[in-house]
């Protein structure tokens, strides 16, 4: 039997700077699509930023339980009015992070920002003079999450140190970004024994050095995006795309 793919395209409002609108298009239009389908998941969504992903993964995976991490007060409040009415999303306006505190300094320049992160990371991006912390946000302890089927992080250069502190062990799928080969290093070893890459896609900073304030010693580092599946996992069913036809 031969399959077709068609992609549906569904009408969704969605409240988000005008900053942000290629990014959250991005998302919608499928940046975390890995072709495993599934369907009633628990879904961790770490660094929820406005609920793009949060939004675009409840028809995804549809029955799911999406829940949303996003510690910017401004940014926050848009994730709220977009989830609102979707019982199956829960929010919590924290940070998730390995530290020993209760409060973090935060670097944003405006509610929304999608590069927006703790102060201890956004320095690994940004140049110094650039990172000004007006405020400090909650944190909740990766280890205090319970395992998800599926996690999803984008937290700005702190994934590494958050993927080394989550219970992974009913974990099916990794969807998360990385900001330097340091960090997609250490990510890398930490799901080398029980996952294996899907995706894992790197790209230059060079040609955006000039770009917002980034450090100029990130020429020749890279960033991008890693997708990891559990060996022998049985949550979800891989799907490939129709091959097309000749």
């Amino acid at each position: 039997m031969s399959q077709t793919l068609f992609t549906a395209h569904v009408p969704i409002c969605l409240d988000c700077p005008a900053q942000m609108e290629a990014a959250v298009r991005y998302v919608l239009e499928g940046e975390y699509e890995s072709h495993y389908d599934g369907f009633g998941l628990d879904i961790l969504d770490i660094g929820a930023n406005v609920g793009a992903f949060a939004l675009w993964a409840d028809m995804r995976w549809q029955g799911s339980t999406i829940r949303c991490y996003e510690p910017n007060p401004g940014t926050f409040a848009y994730l709220e009015r977009n989830i609102k009415g979707r019982p199956n999303i829960s929010a919590t306006n924290a940070a998730v992070y390995p530290g020993v505190g209760r409060r973090e300094p935060f670097f944003s320049r405006y509610d929304g920002d999608g590069e927006a992160g703790l102060v201890s990371y956004a320095r690994d991006t940004f140049r110094d003079q650039a990172v000004m912390s007006d405020f400090d946000v909650d944190v909740v302890a990766p280890s205090d999450l319970a395992s998800a089927d599926i996690v999803k992080l984008d937290v700005e250069g702190a994934e590494a140190a958050i993927l080394a502190h989550l219970d992974l062990s009913k974990t099916s799928l990794v969807l998360a970004e990385f900001q330097n080969s340091r960090n997609r290093g250490e990510m890398q070893a930490r799901l080398a024994d029980s996952f294996v890459a899907v995706l894992d896609e790197a790209c230059r900073w060079d040609p955006i050095l000039d770009y917002r304030d980034y450090r100029e010693d990130l020429k020749g580092n890279v960033y991008g995006r890693m997708f990891y599946v559990r060996r022998g996992m049985t949550r979800l069913m891989h799907r490939p795309p129709p091959k097309p036809r000749s």
